[in-house]
């Protein structure tokens, strides 16, 4: 089921930003004649008024929306100049050929939002799952020794406000030998008790079990600044994730890492294939919560990549039309063709580094 909200979610990704670029062209006036989701045979098509629309054998590999004028050895009839691409304003040009990367990043804060108010967050609170007795070796534990007991709240460690099961792992576990007073809720009332956390493993430890996960939905105008806030972090980890896979040195290494048989760690092309294999993992860790957080993140990331200034990218036809608005004459695109095979060599390349990956590498680790 989680696998296939991943294909479903990457198919909704593919296909709302292509949507957008067919509707925003069609909105000025442009001829698109054709509308397909996948690459190769054609699968099924139906015609309506002067496009096409239909599925293609490979599904997962992307779509596109074509557009009259954008391929550099089309003719044309003169008489249907002003209803191409190449032969509209400059704002409209613009307009179609980045609207595909708004719509996914429009429609990655509305996953997100979608998580926060519908969905709901699995939190454990920073409350006593279980007391557990005894350590492994017999020795009572600290909370074993205490008032404590399963389902009590631990409010705060000396003052420290502990909500969540993460505060209270970072006021107890660099507290070995540490006296540490805890105030506690059970049932609508308060109390008071000490506990000193012992060394074992390296880390202070009180013998106390963690709690089963919570769902915590947020209202629909709080979740707005928690969606934002979760939005522009995957946003900046995302460009820096892009950025450090696109860096020359780490491609090499990547593809040593691949000859050699070694293990890149996570700095690595992830195609669709190791997240399908991932997603009962990420499905059992998180909820719907992850799965729908992963598909958001699907979205930005297909914006990022669309958006860098390669032809034949998103990115690669705003530059092309904002040099030819700067030059105030047309570019020679024909001559652009091998620097758009390189980009989509260089692309397939990646792909393939990361489907090699996921069949042959380690596992992935979203923890």
């Amino acid at each position: 089921m989680s696998a296939g909200a991943i294909l479903r979610g990457l198919f909704a990704a593919i296909f709302f930003h292509e949507a957008a670029h067919f509707a925003t062209a069609k909105a000025f006036g442009m001829q698109v004649t054709e509308f397909f989701a996948g690459f190769g045979p054609r699968l099924w098509s139906f015609r309506r008024g002067e496009t096409e629309y239909g599925v293609k054998l490979f599904l997962p590999l992307g779509g596109y929306v074509k557009i009259t004028g954008m391929s550099p050895v089309e003719e044309i009839d003169p008489s249907q100049e002003h209803r191409t691409y190449r032969g509209s304003p400059f704002w409209q040009k613009s307009i179609v050929v980045l609207a595909g990367v708004g719509a996914n990043f429009v429609l990655a804060f509305f996953i997100f939002y979608g998580v926060f108010t519908v969905v709901g967050i699995p939190e454990n609170e920073s409350r006593v799952g279980e007391v557990i007795q005894e350590f492994d070796d017999g020795t009572p534990t600290p909370a074993s020794m205490t008032e404590l007991q399963a389902d009590d709240l631990i409010t705060s460690v000396n003052g420290a406000s502990t909500q969540y099961w993460g505060d209270l792992l970072t006021e107890l576990r660099d507290k070995a030998g540490v006296s540490l007073q805890l105030e506690v809720e059970r049932d609508g009332a308060s109390f008071t008790t000490t506990l000193t956390p012992v060394e074992r493993e390296g880390r202070g430890q009180v013998g106390i079990a963690i709690p089963d996960p919570v769902t915590r939905r947020s209202g629909p105008i709080a979740a707005i600044s928690e969606t934002a806030d979760i939005y522009f972090n995957a946003i900046e980890a995302s460009v820096n994730a892009v950025g450090l896979l696109l860096w020359p040195p780490n491609l090499i290494d990547l593809f040593g890492d691949a000859v050699e048989g070694t293990d890149p760690g996570t700095n690595r092309p992830v195609t669709v294939v190791g997240l399908v294999g991932e997603s009962a993992n990420i499905f059992d860790a998180t909820g719907w919560a992850g799965i729908l957080s992963l598909i958001a993140g699907l979205n930005i990331i297909v914006a990022l990549f669309n958006v860098l200034p390669l032809f034949p990218l998103d990115g690669g036809h705003f530059a092309v039309a904002a040099y030819e608005k700067l030059r105030g004459k047309p570019v020679d695109v024909e001559k652009l063709v091998p620097l758009a095979v390189g980009v989509i060599m260089f692309f397939m390349s990646i792909f393939l580094l990361g489907l090699w990956f996921d069949i042959f590498g380690p596992g992935l680790d979203f923890g």
